[in-house]
């Protein structure tokens, strides 16, 4: 048996009316992608035009990682860590380590990684 339910409101209870993509056939027409205004927490999608608090720290992980992934570097790490003598755990372990990790390279998600992970 299939139940279909009518969602109305997000997670936050706000209005999902509001924070839904344009689906308009011109938009559509040459068979692009429409980003979302909104995220399913509510929150602003990428935008880069509002100063945030991270958009300095954002700036600056991408300039290291064009300034500094090269070739030698790359080569350097795969032999360092190729070797995968780091540490030992079960894959679930292995999620609850990485929900501790901040994603410099992404200024709109404040939600935890493991949540992340698991949508």
């Amino acid at each position: 048996m299939t139940m279909f339910l009518e969602q109305t409101d997000d997670y936050f209870g706000n209005d999902l009316e509001e924070k839904m993509a344009p689906t308009n056939e011109k938009e559509l027409a040459d068979g692009g992608f429409v980003v979302p205004h909104f995220n399913s927490f509510g929150l602003r999608f990428r935008d880069y035009d509002v100063e945030s608090m991270r958009q300095e720290g954002v700036e600056n992980f991408y300039r290291k990682n064009h300034t500094y992934q090269c070739y030698d570097f790359v080569k350097k790490m795969r032999e360092e860590y190729g070797k995968m003598n780091k540490a030992e755990m079960d894959i679930w372990k292995c999620c609850e380590l990485l929900d501790g990790v901040v994603d410099e390279s992404d200024p709109d998600l404040d939600i935890p990684q493991i949540q992340h992970l698991l949508q």
